[in-house]
């Protein structure tokens, strides 16, 4: 208690302006240690770091201040050495403090064992890869490259219609709901399984299944609607049109089976419905 306490006010003298009460910290160091290390591993804990983030997570205006003016110039430096340029690397800086800004409890999460500084280069770490994974999706379906095994018949077919199903797929997309897109986005972007989706909406994981189904029916009505109206396709067309559709790498998860988690951590499946949802998230 005495070694807390002795703690806690060295914090108050490093930042008198911000408002955190003694008994706040105590719990939060007493978390700390009951879930992550014996109580003698309290001296090793970054005190200060520690009270700031707590404070910043409770919403207090003065330690965003100071967070801003101490870490956020080191957080850009960070980005700036991960992304290997600096517009980029402003740009990820930028995006990371307003998630911290937008999602307090993510500062709430840190814990005091390495310095906050150190915690941050992990965080731009990890939003480099993130960064680095979308771009990699992130191709039109105009700059997909033909397999050279398929015959000639099939690469005329890919090069007329495959421009054209991209088009349609994002109108298709463009239709939706600001919640469906995020549901697309979430499970075929980021790779979120299921249970975290129902968490995030507050509903069971099946329950999310049979919206992504549900979704996945909804937009290839749409398409097929189109590709008959603007196209001028005849019914028996489009079924041919599809099946081509399910049997190549144009939108193999929406003319394919149900989602899963399987599916979702795939690199593979649904690569054009994660590229088209990326264009208009």
């Amino acid at each position: 208690m005495d070694e807390v306490l002795e703690a806690f006010e060295r914090c108050q003298q490093c930042y008198p302006t911000v408002q955190l009460s003694f008994e706040v910290f105590q719990a939060r160091v007493d978390e700390i240690l009951s879930r992550q290390m014996p109580v003698e591993a309290f001296a090793k804990l970054h005190h200060e770091d520690l009270f700031l983030a707590l404070a910043c997570a409770r919403g207090d205006r003065v330690a965003w201040e100071h967070f801003a003016d101490d870490f956020v110039p080191i957080l850009r430096r960070f980005a700036v050495q991960a992304c290997g340029n600096s517009d980029e690397g402003e740009d990820m800086a930028q995006e990371i403090t307003a998630k911290m800004l937008g999602e307090k409890n993510r500062l709430a999460g840190y814990n005091g064992r390495s310095s906050l500084a150190g915690w941050l280069r992990v965080a731009v770490s990890h939003a480099a890869i993130d960064r680095f994974r979308r771009r990699r999706r992130q191709i039109s379906l105009d700059d997909l490259k033909v397999d050279p095994a398929k015959n000639e018949e099939a690469q005329d077919l890919d090069a007329h219609w495959g421009p054209i199903v991209s088009a349609v797929v994002q109108n298709a997309l463009a239709r939706l709901a600001a919640r469906d897109r995020l549901l697309l986005g979430l499970y075929y972007l980021r790779g979120s399984p299921l249970k975290d989706i129902g968490r995030l909406f507050r509903i069971h994981e099946a329950t999310a299944s049979r919206w992504l189904e549900g979704l996945r029916r909804k937009i290839r009505k749409s398409v097929q609607r189109e590709l008959g109206t603007k196209h001028g396709l005849r019914p028996s067309e489009i079924s041919s049109l599809w099946r081509w559709v399910a049997a190549s790498s144009v939108l193999p998860s929406i003319a394919g089976s149900s989602p899963s988690d399987g599916e979702a951590q795939s690199d593979h499946a649904g690569d054009c419905v994660k590229k088209s949802a990326r264009r208009i998230e």
